[in-house]
C-alpha cells in the first residue's frame, strides 16, 4: 500500500484504464494528424488549440469515467468535472503546436490521483510508435520494462525542455536568453522539443538526463513526474524560487526540473529558482568540466 491507501493491484488497474483510453484518443488524433484542421488561439498567438485536442478529451474524459465511476477528472481544455476518490490529471495533447504542425513529438498525458499522491501514469506518443506507462511496479515503454541512465556530470548529460518560450520572454525578459547561453555551455547536449510530458518520460526511461519548464500545470507533469520517481530519479517543483520535492504537491508548482539521477545539476536549480523568484540571472556561474575532444585519428 502507498501512503494514499492504493495497492499494487489498483493501481495496475488504474494504469491498464489509462492505457485503454489513451489508446483510443490516439485512434482518433492519428487519423487527423498532419491533416487540415481547425487551429484557434486560446491565450495568445502562441497558445493554440485543435478541434482534436478538444475531441481528445472528451474522450477520456468518457473513458476514465466510465471505467472508474468514482472519478474526478481534472482537464487542460474542460476543466474539472465530477466527484470521486480517484483525480485524473490529463492533457489530451501536449505538444498541441508540434501536432499541428505535423511534428511527430505530441502526446497523450493521463496520471490517476489518490489522496494527492500520483499511482499510475500514461505518455502515450502515437506518431513516434511509444506508450510509457507506469503503475506502482515500475515504468515501461510499449510493455518492456525501462529506466534511467546515469550520469555523474552536467557537461556529460542532454537537457530537453521547451525552454525558452515567449513565456519566458514575457516573465524573464533577456535573463531568459542569458539562461539558455549557460545551459547549452553547462551541458554535453540541449534540446528544444516542445513536450514537458515527452520530456520526463525521456528522462525516465534513458533517452535524456535532465528537463525542465518554467510554466506548466499538473496535467503537463503529474504522470512523468511519477515515472521519474519511480526510476529513482528526481522530480523537484518550483514556485517563486521555492524548490518543493514532496510527491503529494511538487507536480502541481509551475515550474520545475527533473534528473535521471542524484546528480545536484546546480546549472537547472539556479536557472528554475532564480528566474521562478523574479532574481537577475548572472551570465556565468562555476566552472565548466569539459570532455576530452576526440583525437584526429578517432
Amino acid at each position: 500500500m502507498t501512503d494514499a491507501g492504493t495497492s499494487t493491484d489498483e493501481s495496475r488497474h488504474l494504469r491498464c484504464v489509462a492505457e485503454e483510453v489513451a489508446a483510443q484518443s490516439a485512434d482518433h488524433l492519428m487519423r487527423a494528424f498532419r491533416r487540415p484542421m481547425s487551429v484557434e488561439h486560446k491565450g495568445g498567438p502562441y497558445d493554440l488549440v485543435t478541434e482534436h485536442d478538444l475531441a481528445s478529451e472528451a474522450i477520456i474524459r468518457e473513458g476514465v469515467t466510465r471505467a472508474v465511476p468514482d472519478s474526478v477528472v481534472l482537464g487542460e481544455e474542460g476543466g474539472l468535472s465530477g466527484t470521486g476518490r480517484v483525480t485524473w490529471h490529463v492533457d489530451p495533447i501536449d505538444g498541441t503546436v508540434n501536432f499541428s504542425h505535423g511534428l511527430a513529438f505530441w502526446c497523450i498525458s493521463i496520471a490517476a490521483v489518490v489522496d494527492d499522491v500520483v499511482v499510475a501514469g500514461v505518455i502515450a506518443a502515437p506518431a513516434l510508435g511509444e506508450v510509457y506507462a507506469a503503475d506502482l511496479t515500475g515504468v515501461t515503454v510499449n510493455g518492456v520494462p525501462a529506466g534511467p541512465r546515469r550520469v555523474e556530470r552536467e557537461i556529460d548529460s542532454l537537457v530537453i525542455s521547451t525552454f525558452p518560450r515567449d513565456l519566458d520572454l514575457e516573465s524573464n525578459g533577456d535573463d531568459a536568453l542569458t539562461a539558455s547561453g549557460r545551459i547549452i555551455r553547462s551541458y554535453g547536449a540541449s534540446r528544444t522539443l516542445g513536450s514537458g510530458a515527452l520530456g520526463l518520460a525521456h528522462v525516465a526511461t534513458g533517452r535524456a538526463d535532465a528537463t525542465f519548464d518554467l510554466h506548466t500545470n499538473s496535467w503537463d507533469v503529474a504522470a512523468g513526474a511519477f515515472m521519474v520517481r519511480l526510476g529513482g530519479g528526481r522530480y523537484l517543483g518550483c514556485e517563486n524560487g521555492v524548490v518543493d520535492e514532496e510527491p503529494r504537491t511538487s507536480y502541481r508548482r509551475p515550474a520545475y526540473w527533473a534528473t535521471a539521477a542524484h546528480l545536484e545539476h546546480p546549472t537547472l536549480r539556479s536557472v528554475v529558482t532564480d528566474l521562478t523568484a523574479g532574481r537577475q540571472l548572472p551570465a556565468e556561474q562555476g566552472t565548466h568540466q569539459w570532455r576530452q575532444a576526440p583525437s584526429a585519428s578517432a
